[in-house]
C-alpha cells in the first residue's frame, strides 16, 4: 500500500546565535552531562496491559547511502531535518555530536520546549544503531533506534526501526515525529512522495 504524505509548514531553522548565548546561563543537554536527569515517563491506567511498543518504517529516497549517513548523523544536518511534533514558525533546532554520544535541543518562542539525547551503539555507513530519551515538554524513558541503508547510486531504502516504548502516548508522539521528519527528509533530495510503506507494530512482552 502506498501512502502519501503532505508537509505542512516551512523549513525553519531559527536564530542560532539566540542559542549560543543562552548556552551559559542555563545548563544545556548540549554540555552532556554525566548524569543526565531524565524525568519517568507520564503512567496511564491502561498503559502497562500493552507490554512495549515498537515502531517501524520503510523509506525510498532519491540520493545515496553515503549521503543519507551524514544527513542522519551530523548535527547540522539533523538541524534541518528533525521535526517536533507541534512545532510553529518561530521554533528552531540545534544539534551537537561529542563522540559517541549526541544532543538535540528544540526551542519555541525563544524558550526550550524539549531535548533529546542519546549514544551511539552502531555508526556506520549502513547501519545506525543508538539509545534515544526525551526530557522536556514531552519526557520519554529511554528507547532503541535502528536505522538500516539498502541501496546505491540514484535511490536508497531506508528502514527505521524505534523500539521500547511503554506508553501509547510516546508511541503516538514519536510516530508523528518520524513521518514529519522522514518526510522533511526526503524533500530535502527532492522525493516528492517518499512513504511507500509506514508500519507500526504494538507487540506485547513475552
Amino acid at each position: 500500500m502506498r501512502v502519501r504524505h503532505i508537509l505542512v509548514g516551512r523549513l525553519n531553522t531559527g536564530p542560532r546565535n539566540a542559542f549560543r548565548l543562552s548556552m551559559e546561563p542555563h545548563r544545556s543537554l548540549l554540555t552532556f552531562p554525566h548524569s543526565p536527569v531524565i524525568r519517568p515517563a507520564r503512567q496511564r491506567p491502561d498503559d502497562e496491559k500493552f507490554g512495549s511498543l515498537n515502531l517501524s518504517m520503510e523509506v525510498s529516497i532519491r540520493a545515496d547511502a553515503r549521503r543519507l549517513f551524514h544527513a542522519l548523523t551530523a548535527p547540522e544536518y539533523v538541524e534541518l531535518w528533525l521535526s517536533i511534533p507541534g512545532q510553529h514558525t518561530d521554533c528552531w533546532t540545534v544539534g551537537a555530536r561529542n563522540d559517541q554520544e549526541f544532543a538535540i535541543e528544540h526551542f519555541c518562542g525563544g524558550r526550550r520546549f524539549v531535548g533529546i539525547s542519546g549514544r551511539y551503539a552502531v555508526c556506520r555507513r549502513r547501519n545506525v544503531m543508538f539509545t534515544w530519551r526525551v526530557e522536556g515538554g514531552v519526557c520519554v524513558p529511554e528507547t532503541q533506534v535502528d536505522i538500516r541503508l539498502r541501496g546505491d547510486f540514484e535511490r536508497t531504502t531506508l528502514r527505521l526501526r524505534h523500539t521500547g516504548f511503554v506508553s501509547r502516548h510516546d508511541f503516538a508522539w514519536h510516530h508523528a515525529l518520524w513521518n514529519l521528519s522522514i518526510g522533511r527528509l526526503a524533500a530535502l533530495y527532492g522525493s516528492p512522495e517518499p512513504l511507500q510503506s509506514s508500519v507500526q507494530s504494538a507487540r506485547r512482552r513475552a
